[in-house]
């Protein structure tokens, strides 16, 4: 429980500030570039793209790259540090598998963190799309135009965009510990394993999201 709490703090709670920036700016900078082509600011239908865009697709995958360069370097260099200095040989000589005491508690906050950083996206991004329409125009914020945007999101994309979170960062984790973390003989090749860890995972995970894409324009009909 103790491994479990202090994944969420560090792939969640102190992650979170980084995941809102990022949906700040992205937000900031869809708005901005909506009003240089339309020469007007948010529009119902840029108001239901903006929303599309983030549930299906942004919320996902900006806090799965943000997860990757914080929670998944940290795990891949700490588990490469323990194969190098024979802790996971250690523990299966002990009869105690790794992946269960190891891995399982981070797979799990993982899971949990990136479904809060996914509401975190989500939230930030239309509240930050609406300020920065409303300070461009020279009027108030409208709140009711802000909550009649969350009511718009249908709840089915909702739990479907969380489910991905958490299997994204699931897979992740699993990935790391049956490849990313095993075989390393030496301390130089850590940082190596580490690097080249995080740009594999980054690619599986862009590999998941256009797989996914590419069925949900297949299979299910655009709303």
């Amino acid at each position: 429980m103790l491994v479990l709490s202090r994944q969420v703090y560090f792939s969640g709670y102190q992650s979170a500030l980084v995941v809102a920036l990022a949906a700040a700016l992205i937000s900031s900078g869809f708005v901005l570039a909506f009003r240089g082509i339309a020469g007007t600011g948010l529009t119902s239908g840029a108001i239901d793209a903006l929303a599309l865009l983030s549930v299906r697709g942004l919320a996902v995958q900006v806090p799965a790259f943000i997860f990757c360069a914080r929670s998944i370097t940290a795990t891949i260099s700490e588990l490469s540090l323990m194969s190098v200095t024979g802790e996971l040989q250690t523990l299966r000589r002990m009869g105690i598998g790794p992946f269960p005491y190891l891995i399982l508690p981070r797979l799990l906050a993982a899971a949990l963190a990136m479904m809060v950083l996914y509401l975190v996206f989500l939230v930030t991004a239309l509240v930050s799309a609406f300020a920065v329409s409303a300070l461009v125009a020279g009027v108030p914020i409208d709140p009711f135009r802000i909550l009649a945007a969350f009511e718009n999101i249908q709840p089915l994309d909702l739990v479907v965009g969380l489910f991905r979170s958490a299997l994204l960062a699931a897979i992740a984790m699993i990935w790391v510990y049956r490849v990313e973390a095993r075989g390393h003989s030496s301390f130089p090749q850590v940082s190596r394993a580490a690097s080249f860890g995080v740009l594999r995972v980054m690619l599986i995970y862009l590999l998941a999201e256009v797989v996914y894409q590419a069925l949900s324009i297949t299979f299910v009909p655009p709303s």
